[in-house]
């Protein structure tokens, strides 16, 4: 097999270096209670039950929940973004991948029971820039100070608490 023309174009490409920024935002909690419980709250529609502001549009979905190739739309973290379900394991995981105008994000969920009554769910968010104004955001971001932990707080107070707990001004546009 001939690959001349793709090897002098990764030769290229590796001799100019990445021109898109990648930044990996990571967060990990434990929760009081079963994967049975948590996992159908990781939902576009269910989120509405226990995340303050939050919108979606549904665009896509036979059960009008989260299932394997659904598709939403919502305007999170003041960004307009297009929703896939790119992987569904019922109980155990679910990955995304967003995206917006200027940068896309995949985001893999695992949730691991414990056996024990808990469960321990990992993120692991790629955010990938598509534009220069993308990489100029990225360039800006920290991951340690990134806003997940303040949403999976949120779903940790909803579960033990069974209500609604209100989050930061700015994490989403309020439009009903």
């Amino acid at each position: 097999m001939n690959t001349v023309l793709s090897d002098k174009k990764v030769a290229e490409m590796q001799q100019a270096g990445p021109q898109y920024l990648r930044r990996v935002i990571t967060h990990r909690q434990t929760f009081q209670t079963t994967p049975e419980k948590l996992f159908p709250l990781l939902c576009p529609t269910t989120e509405f039950d226990w995340m303050d502001g939050w919108h979606c549009e549904l665009i896509y979905s036979k059960s009008l929940y989260h299932e394997y190739n659904a598709i939403f739309k919502t305007s999170y973290f003041n960004l307009d973004e297009t929703w896939v379900v790119s992987h569904f394991e019922p109980c155990r995981v679910i990955e995304f991948v967003r995206v917006s105008e200027h940068v896309s994000i995949k985001v893999d969920a695992r949730i691991c029971d414990n056996l024990d009554g808990t469960c321990t769910g990992s993120w692991i968010v790629n955010a990938t820039a598509l534009t220069a104004q993308g990489n100029d955001a990225l360039a800006q971001m920290n991951p340690e100070n990134e806003p997940i932990g303040i949403l999976i707080d949120a779903l940790d107070h909803y579960i033990n608490h069974d209500e609604i707990k209100p989050l930061p001004d700015g994490i989403f546009n309020k439009k009903g």
